[in-house]
C-alpha cells in the first residue's frame, strides 16, 4: 500500500440535508484534522467519535461524527478520515478551506476510488462499477452495476486471461526445452483452448449495445406527419397525458422528452413537432428540431395512420428513417386497416393509442431491438468491448492460421501474448494515466 498526498472533498451531493460528509485520505490526514477538533478520549480506528470542529482562530464550525480508517483497512488502502457533519453546503465549504489552508490538496474527479484501485483494493473493472453504481437510471441498470462491482465480470474475464497465460507456458517451455522430455499441447488441444475462449468472449460482445443502453439510457424519437396520433402515442407509453392532443395539425410545435422506464431499460422518450411543408416560423423550427432528434435517436418510431393510404408526407418522412434503426407504428387500427401497408413495408405493428391495443407488442418489439433476453446478467461498456473485440481478432487469426499451416512457437507465442495483453488492460493489470484519467474524469469528486 502507497500513502499519497492527502486529499480532501465533499463525498455528499451539493444542497441542503441532515448530513453531509467530508472526506480526506493520504499520507498523516489524522495528522492534519486533530489540531481543529476536540474529542474524549484515544482515537479507536474505526469507530464513531462526537466531535467538535473549530478554525484556526477557535471558533466552532460544527459538531457531528469522526472516523478514523487506518490503512490499508479503508476504501482507498490508504489513512482516512470522514467527518459527518450537518448538512448545510456552507458548513461544508468551511470545512474543506479549512484543511486546504492547511497542507491538504482538493482532490480530482474520482481519485478516492483511483488511489483504491491503485493500491489493489478492487480492480478497474470494479472501480468502474463504482461510477456506474453511482449513475444507474433504472433498477436493471443498479443490479447490474452491484454484480460488476463484487466482482462478478472480472471472475468471467481472468479465467480467460488464465486459459491464455497457460497456453503461452506450454508454448514457452516446448521452446526453451525442445531437447527434453516435457508434457506438450498438440494442435487440437490448443485449437479447443481457444475455440472456448472465442465462444465466451463473443457471448460477452453481444452485451455490449444493451450495457450502453442500461448505462446511458435509449434515445427512443416518435416521428410522424402532423396528426397521425404521435402525442397520443408518447402519451400512452408514459401512462400520462403529458403531451396536449387536439385534432388540430401541428399542435406540438417542439419536441417533448420525458423519462419513461421500459422493463429495466432507462428510455429517453422523445415526442417530435409534426414534419410536414410549413410557412410558419416558428412551426419550421419545431420542425428543423424533429429531425435533428431523429438523427441523434438510437431507435425510431416512424408513426403512421393505419386505416390510410400513405400519403407524400408519409413517404418524404419515411425516406429519412428508413436507413436508420426504426419501427414502423401503424396508428388507429381501431379505425381499420388500409391493406397497402403490406406492399410498402416489410413489417410493422398495429396498435391504438386511444384504446391500447398493440401497446404491448411494441414495447417488446423496442426491447427486441434493444438486446435480447434482457435481465439480471452482465452487460460491458464500450471499452470493454474494444479490448474484448482486438483480443477476439487475434485468437480468430490464430485459430485460421493452426488450422491451414504449421505455425511456429514463437509466432504463436507472440499472438497468443497479444491477447493477452488485451485483457490484462481491461482488468487493469496495465494501464496508462491517459486511460486512468479518461475513466475516473466521469466521477464526481467526492468519490
Amino acid at each position: 500500500m502507497k500513502q499519497r498526498e492527502p486529499i480532501v472533498a465533499i463525498a455528499t451531493p451539493y444542497g441542503e440535508s441532515a448530513i453531509g460528509v467530508v472526506r480526506l485520505s493520504g499520507l498523516g490526514v489524522l495528522e492534519k484534522v486533530l489540531p481543529f477538533v476536540k474529542i474524549k478520549g484515544k482515537i479507536k480506528e474505526r469507530y464513531a467519535h462526537f466531535v467538535k470542529l473549530f478554525d484556526e482562530k477557535g471558533e466552532q464550525i460544527d459538531e457531528g461524527i469522526m472516523i478514523y480508517y487506518k490503512a490499508p483497512k479503508s476504501y482507498t488502502g490508504e489513512d482516512m478520515v470522514e467527518l459527518f457533519l450537518h448538512g448545510n453546503p456552507l458548513i461544508l465549504k468551511r470545512v474543506v478551506e479549512l484543511f486546504l489552508n492547511n497542507g491538504v490538496r482538493m482532490a480530482q474527479r474520482g481519485e478516492f476510488t483511483k488511489r483504491a484501485f491503485l493500491n489493489g483494493k478492487i480492480d478497474l473493472l470494479q472501480a468502474e462499477a463504482v461510477g456506474d453504481l453511482i449513475g444507474a437510471k433504472s433498477e436493471l441498470a443498479l443490479k447490474s452495476a452491484i454484480r460488476q462491482l463484487r466482482g462478478d465480470l472480472s471472475e468471467f474475464i481472468k479465467p480467460l486471461r488464465e486459459k491464455l497465460i497457460n497456453l503461452c507456458a506450454f508454448v514457452e517451455a516446448s521452446i526453451e526445452f525442445e531437447e527434453q522430455d516435457i508434457p506438450t499441447l498438440s494442435k487440437e488441444e490448443i485449437l479447443q483452448s481457444i475455440e472456448d475462449i472465442l465462444t465466451k468472449i463473443e457471448n460477452l460482445l453481444s452485451t455490449v449495445k444493451t450495457g450502453e443502453f442500461l448505462r446511458k439510457g435509449l434515445n427512443l424519437a416518435i416521428v410522424g406527419k402532423p396528426n397521425v396520433g404521435k402525442s397520443s402515442l408518447f402519451n400512452k407509453l408514459l401512462g400520462t397525458q403529458r403531451a396536449i392532443v387536439t385534432d388540430i395539425p401541428g399542435t406540438t410545435r417542439d419536441f417533448l422528452q420525458e423519462p419513461l422506464n421500459l422493463e429495466g431499460i432507462p428510455i429517453n422518450l422523445i415526442d417530435t413537432a409534426g414534419i410536414r411543408r410549413s410557412s410558419d416560423p416558428v412551426e419550421i423550427i419545431g420542425i428543423q428540431r424533429s429531425i435533428e432528434k431523429l438523427n441523434s435517436a438510437h431507435l425510431i418510431l416512424f408513426v403512421a395512420q393505419a386505416h390510410e393510404p400513405l400519403q407524400e408526407e408519409d413517404l418524404y418522412i419515411y425516406s429519412l428513417v428508413r436507413d436508420k434503426n426504426h419501427l414502423v407504428v401503424l396508428n388507429k387500427v381501431d379505425l381499420g386497416l388500409w391493406e397497402g401497408h403490406k406492399d410498402v413495408f416489410k413489417d410493422f405493428v398495429l396498435v391504438s393509442a386511444k384504446t391500447g391495443d398493440g401497446l404491448q407488442e411494441l414495447k417488446d418489439r423496442v426491447l427486441e431491438a434493444v438486446g435480447r433476453n434482457v435481465g439480471e446478467g452482465l452487460y460491458i461498456s464500450i471499452r470493454h468491448a474494444n479490448l474484448l473485440q482486438k483480443s477476439l481478432e487475434v485468437l480468430k487469426l490464430v485459430k485460421d492460421k493452426i488450422s491451414v499451416e504449421e505455425v511456429s512457437p514463437e509466432i504463436l507465442m507472440l499472438y497468443l501474448r497479444e491477447a493477452q495483453s488485451y485483457l490484462d488492460e481491461l482488468i487493469g493489470e496495465v494501464t496508462t494515466e491517459e486511460l486512468l484519467g479518461e475513466i475516473f474524469s466521469n466521477f464526481c469528486i467526492g468519490k
